[in-house]
């Protein structure tokens, strides 16, 4: 194939394939991976504790080795296209690295008696690792006699050593400290950090970019942690991971052809990390949300970008930094317990691009752009003091990282980074972890000397049993006293732990009939004659009668066919047509007109002869039982004397019959009195006889 002319790709920079989230791993070991690395808030295992958030390791107490190793690899694919006379040259080279191992190391180790925890780790937590092969179709593979960069390999590991310190402040809140030691490796071919060796027509032999061996750095930083747990549920975290500050990485260099390249010294140090999470723990659910800011922008390494330039002011094709923006990730994770011994985990990561449109060349191929990953994981266990954990990672980038490719020959006023027209270069990447992990737990707290330790003790200041993680069943009815309604009293599953000593489906405490066998309408008392009224407040519980009765059925007193309740005489037997009250017949009647028309009065006065007392004596009688009858007093005078005189004298009489039969016992509203003087005669006034008839009075049943 016809030589291209791209010799101005003369740089290169580190291959970051094996992180995450920038070049920072997203969690450590099996348990916390599979959490989305989610552990601020939510310390499940003392690995994710002591990487997040060292405060959290006051959750955990006795002593705990935790090991896990990990099989990761990825598919980063590198994609380039150069400007030629004869239009747009593309290709791209797909990575053959293999398989990666990540170990993770952890220990700690507290007395039930302290307030103090203690925790010592290594973790590899950040690492990558590229392999693109030469290539004769992928223009930025091409070999670097060709203008290309020929092999571009990458190998970098991160191996940190924390020794961290929890105290317990209370029972709820807690703080940590971790003094931090690192060592970190790396080799690059060929190695960008330096200046190549450039062709003839610049003034150099043609070598191009020499590789480097594996040089090594050392560093040191810190964390520190702070750690609420509610007690009931709810949990929060915070922390602040310092930079981890590294010494040089003195590489020496050599060409291609075996000849010896001048040396270069690098700084890259790790950038801070704030993190804040929050957690949630309730029966079978333990939820978990984190959020990280990365500060590469204040990172040595990473906060300059560009080409270096000698004194005189030419570039000298050496990379500069990365130029990488600051970061956010978003971490969240489920853990499902409701499989006895079996607990699953659900984890998710989300993680924004550090890599800038035009700076892309300078971290080409810096595949390490996963935006989204997916965890799922499980742990079985085999004891109180022996877990095994175990999960998968799949991730993947949110597209392709695009920019143009750069060169130092084409920097001007107007194109600072030396942006090649019509170039690109783009990469993506997937990757895929296996992790498996062993828990071992020597000794532990056992505050309440139930035999269950804390960690696993639902109720760890009350002595339990084992079957109810280490709760209480005070009346050993088997439920556990949190849900027993009557913890001292023994009582049955389907009742919450009451008794239902009757057994009619109403425990005792709800059964206002306890000892006898009732209905669900009252509330557990029987009602034996079925008529609606519960025993316990039927005055006739087994006779069946009626609600409004208290239960007995209603009362006929008189016995006329007229219930009480509706019988206007109820002790007076009537008709049912007069509402049980006797009807006036014309007999009784006649007799009351007899006896009212031989009542006699005084002469010229409204009062009584004494003959007439016994007379209204018995009409009184006669009225008293048709006290719901109403009845009217007519009083009578002949024609002798004054209308007006005859008319007062005549209502004086009526009212006098009245006022007797009502003092005697009569209803008054039953009775009225109305004179009528001489007008309604009923004999002749012309005679003696007629007129001793016309002085009357009548009383008469109104119908």
């Amino acid at each position: 194939m016809k030589k291209l002319q791209i010799s101005f790709l003369i740089s290169l920079f580190c291959s970051f394939a094996m992180a995450q989230t920038g070049h920072i791993l997203q969690g450590v070991g099996a348990v916390n991976m599979s959490m989305g690395g989610a552990a601020t808030g939510q310390p499940l295992d003392i690995s994710g504790a002591m990487q997040w958030n060292p405060a959290g390791l006051s959750a955990f107490d006795g002593s705990i080795l935790k090991f896990d190793i990990g099989a990761f690899s990825s598919s980063p694919e590198l994609y380039s296209t150069v400007p030629t006379p004869q239009g747009p040259f593309s290709g791209s080279t797909e990575d053959d690295r293999g398989i990666s191992p990540m170990p993770a190391l952890a220990f700690a180790w507290g007395d039930k008696d302290s307030k103090s925890t203690f925790g010592i780790s290594a973790f590899g937590i950040s690492g990558f690792g590229v392999t693109f092969p030469e290539s004769s179709s992928n223009p930025i593979n091409f070999p670097q006699s060709q203008g290309g960069f020929g092999r571009i390999e990458s190998d970098y590991m991160l191996l940190q050593v924390g020794f961290t310190w929890a105290i317990a402040l209370s029972e709820k809140f807690s703080i940590g400290f971790q003094p931090t030691a690192n060592y970190a490796s790396l080799e690059l071919e060929p190695n960008p950090l330096a200046s190549p060796d450039f062709p003839p027509e610049m003034g150099g032999t043609g070598k191009g970019y020499p590789k480097s061996d594996r040089a090594t750095a050392f560093g040191y930083g810190g964390q520190i942690g702070l750690f609420f747990d509610s007690q009931n549920g709810f949990k929060m975290g915070a922390s602040y991971k310092s930079p981890q500050f590294f010494s040089e990485f003195d590489f020496e260099n050599e060409y291609l052809d075996g000849t010896a390249a001048p040396g270069v010294k690098f700084t890259m140090d790790y950038p801070a990390i704030y993190s804040v999470g929050i957690g949630y723990s309730k029966g079978i659910v333990d939820l978990a949300l984190d959020y990280r800011y990365v500060d590469y922008e204040g990172t040595e390494g990473f906060e300059k970008s560009g080409w270096a330039f000698a004194e005189n002011g030419f570039p000298t094709g050496a990379v500069n930094g990365f130029g990488w923006q600051n970061i956010s990730i978003l971490s969240a994770g489920l853990q499902l317990k409701a499989i006895n011994k079996l607990p699953l985990r659900f984890g998710y990561t989300y993680s924004t691009n550090p890599i800038q449109e035009d700076l892309a060349f300078f971290s080409v191929p810096a595949t390490a752009v996963i935006a989204n990953a997916f965890q799922f994981g499980f742990s079985y266990e085999f004891s109180d003091s022996f877990v095994f954990d175990a999960m998968y990672h799949y991730g993947m980038s949110d597209g392709k990282t695009r920019g143009p490719l750069l060169s130092p020959m084409m920097i001007s006023n107007n194109n600072q980074l030396g942006a090649i027209p019509g170039s690109e270069v783009a990469y993506d990447m997937t990757t895929s972890l296996i992790m498996v992990g062993l828990n071992f737990r020597f000794g532990g707290k056992d505050t309440d000397n139930d035999g269950v330790k804390d960690t696993e003790d639902a109720c760890p200041e009350v002595p339990g049993l084992e079957q109810f993680n280490g709760c209480p069943d005070t009346d050993l009815d088997g439920i556990p006293d949190s849900r027993d309604v009557c913890p001292t009293i023994a009582g049955t599953e389907a009742m919450n732990g009451c008794p239902d000593s009757d057994g009619d489906g109403f425990s005792d405490q709800d059964d206002y009939c306890p000892e006898i066998a009732g209905l669900e309408q009252f509330n557990g008392c029987p009602d034996s004659d079925g008529d609606g009224v519960m025993d316990k407040m039927d005055e006739c519980p087994n006779e069946s009668g009626l609600i409004e009765n208290k239960g007995c059925p209603m009362k006929d007193t008189d016995l006329d066919g007229v219930p009480d309740d509706e019988d206007n005489c109820p002790y007076i037997s009537g008709e049912p047509s007069n509402g049980g009250c006797p009807l006036i017949t014309d007999e009784v009647q006649k007799q009351i007109t007899d006896l009212a028309r031989a009542l006699y009065f005084n002469t010229g006065k409204s009062t009584f002869t004494n003959e007439s007392l016994v007379r209204l004596d018995q009409i009184s009688s006669i009225l008293s039982e048709y006290k719901t009858s109403k009845f009217r007093v007519e009083g009578h005078t002949d024609s002798t004397g004054s209308a007006s005189v005859n008319d007062r004298l005549s209502k004086e009489r009526a009212e006098a019959v009245m006022d007797y039969l009502v003092k005697a016992g009569f209803p008054a509203d039953m009775i009225s009195a109305q004179g009528y003087g001489s007008s309604n005669p009923i004999g002749d006034n012309n005679t003696s006889k007629g007129r001793q008839a016309n002085r009357r009075v009548d009383i008469f049943a109104e119908k």
